[in-house]
């Protein structure tokens, strides 16, 4: 009988790291192989579209993602695609081209099995007026309604701040959406990631999946620099309670930072829970 794990044991490997498929390359299992040997847990898949590769309702496409399940978890799938058309209408109701593509998403999402549909707000969706805050509101209500109807969770990433991310969800009003706490978004916006940490999951709406991304160089050898996103990720993580970190820098132009960058976030979980046990 294999004797049980100590809990510090546990407790780091119940936090996962998760590498992304649109930053390392178009061709998912390509992706797949290089998260795999740097040492991911976990692969997030993008849907695809502009220039992240065939859309993933393809039907090849959808069968060689099927095959890449089977190889590496994979919890989240990813609708970039909609930074570059636009989730909202100006005059305050949902795109019905967005909401299409998403519903597109989503039975993608069922058939690999992932849990999460994630949904980004940034360029073309960026929800900087008060019509396209009314519109994206419109538009994730919907789409909680569908995935809500799956049993999956709409993940909504934004670089808004926690009071007007908190503002939006209580528009949508459903308890599928969960926000998502992205370091460099935030920290790009103005944003302190912990303060979003704190008052998000104060409100219940937290998605426990952190994104991490500095695109400084991160490390002075295997010890992140003082002031980047790594060297907070400890402290983030005992606020969040996260159950898995995102890497999120460009992987793509720069192979060898993806193994870098997962050794950072496990020493960061390391680091969480050493504090923890004291």
């Amino acid at each position: 009988m294999t004797a049980p794990l100590p809990d510090r044991v546990r407790l780091l490997s119940a936090v996962a790291v998760a590498a992304p498929q649109w930053r390392i390359s178009t061709d998912r299992r390509a992706a797949a192989r290089v998260a795999l040997a740097e040492g991911a847990d976990q692969l997030h898949l993008d849907f695809g579209g502009a220039h992240r590769g065939p859309l993933l309702s393809d039907p090849s496409e959808l069968r060689e993602a099927e095959g890449v399940v089977r190889d590496i978890p994979v919890p989240v799938l990813a609708v970039n695609h909609v930074n570059d058309i636009g989730l909202a209408e100006e005059h305050g109701t949902a795109n019905p081209v967005a909401v299409t593509l998403l519903e597109r998403a989503l039975e993608c999402a069922l058939r690999l099995g992932t849990r999460v549909l994630h949904v980004p707000g940034f360029r073309r969706s960026l929800p900087s007026t008060e019509g396209l805050r009314a519109g994206t509101a419109d538009a994730l209500r919907v789409l909680c309604e569908r995935v809500a109807a799956a049993d999956l969770t709409l993940a909504y990433e934004s670089p808004l701040g926690p009071a007007d991310s908190l503002a939006l969800a209580r528009r949508v009003n459903h308890p599928a959406l969960r926000l998502v706490l992205d370091t460099g978004n935030l920290l790009d916006a103005g944003e302190d990631p912990r303060r979003f940490a704190d008052l998000v999951g104060a409100a219940g709406l937290l998605l426990p999946d952190l994104h991490v991304k500095d695109p400084a160089h991160a490390t002075d050898g295997c010890t992140p620099v003082p002031g980047t996103a790594f060297d907070a990720l400890p402290g983030l993580l005992r606020h969040s309670g996260a159950r898995s970190v995102l890497v999120e820098n460009d992987y793509a132009h720069s192979p060898t930072r993806l193994r870098t960058d997962i050794a950072l976030c496990r020493s960061a979980i390391g680091l969480s829970h050493a504090k923890d046990e004291r």
